[in-house]
């Protein structure tokens, strides 16, 4: 399967920034875009988001995405994601010779509510503004993964940002039982 180039990848990204603002969703950006903006860019092929919404209204999310071109999941629409129990959902976008995943992990839990309070707005292409997680609230999903991209994207974060609330990334660690990771 081909992966899509910046560009598309940012114009999917626009095109969901749109409909969740139309729809008064809070949400913010994670994952590789949100890395983005805080370190030194590197190619990032899919889209991560947290977004708070009540798991009774996904569904209507999903007809919403599937009318805008997003390919709805196969199976169960929400999942229990890792050791963390993170609730998910994923759709996709037709590219070229497959489906590009979109994935949105809903705010659940109070540190995902903490961290998509705390986000910030920030530029990701010219004059285009979305909120995206704080480097330390980043770090904090990154440790509770822990898939070897994860450990990558751990060390390139903190490579750059020197200036993290230790406490809180601390705090959240240990509560996830994955303080050994610092």
């Amino acid at each position: 399967m081909s992966r899509p180039p910046a560009r598309e990848l940012l114009e999917r990204v626009r095109h969901l920034h749109g409909l969740l603002r139309g729809r008064e969703l809070g949400f913010a950006f994670m994952g590789g875009l949100a890395l983005n903006a805080w370190t030194v860019p590197a190619p990032t092929y899919d889209i991560d988001l947290c977004l708070d919404i009540a798991p009774e209204a996904v569904p209507d999310l999903i007809r919403a995405l599937e009318t805008e071109g997003f390919v709805p999941p196969p199976t169960a629409w929400l999942e229990s994601v890792g050791t963390a129990k993170f609730q998910e959902f994923s759709v996709s976008w037709p590219f070229l010779d497959g489906l590009i995943p979109a994935d949105f992990f809903l705010t659940s839990q109070p540190f995902q509510r903490e961290a998509l309070e705390r986000s910030r707005l920030v530029e990701l292409d010219d004059g285009f503004q979305t909120q995206v997680l704080l480097p330390d609230d980043l770090l904090i999903y990154k440790l509770i993964a822990w898939r070897k991209k994860d450990q990558a994207a751990v060390e390139r974060l903190l490579s750059v940002q020197r200036d993290l609330d230790w406490l809180r990334v601390r705090r959240w660690a240990e509560r996830y039982g994955v303080g050994d990771r610092l």
